[in-house]
């Protein structure tokens, strides 16, 4: 089961946008020495110890009432990737949903 939570209550009328909400095995020892300040500034160690597992890309547009729908398709990424991880490290799932900034919602043709 998949749970992205989002609030597109500010989209006006007749426009899209999407949603991507990605799901990383992450090293618990990493997590823990990026929360302290150790390491390299910007996740960098981070990122190239993470690894995605699930990825879910998700579209919305609002009609001219204003009601928000799914549109087209619901894009899903299971990764085989995660099975291959080293079995003597602790992990754990952290899920990051990311949707566009500038613009964030883009007008219907």
């Amino acid at each position: 089961m998949f749970l992205a939570t989002y609030n597109f209550d500010d989209m006006p009328v007749n426009h899209m946008t999407f949603l991507r909400h990605r799901i990383f095995l992450v090293p618990v020892e990493e997590e823990e020495a990026e929360g302290k300040g150790e390491g390299p500034p910007g996740g960098g160690a981070l990122d190239r110890k993470k690894t995605l597992c699930y990825l879910m890309h998700l579209r919305f547009q609002s009609s001219k009432s204003g009601k928000i729908y799914l549109h087209n398709d619901i894009r899903l990424l299971f990764s085989r990737k995660s099975i291959e991880v080293d079995s003597g490290i602790s992990y754990e799932l952290k899920s990051f949903t990311e949707v566009p900034r500038n613009p964030k919602y883009s007008p219907r043709v």
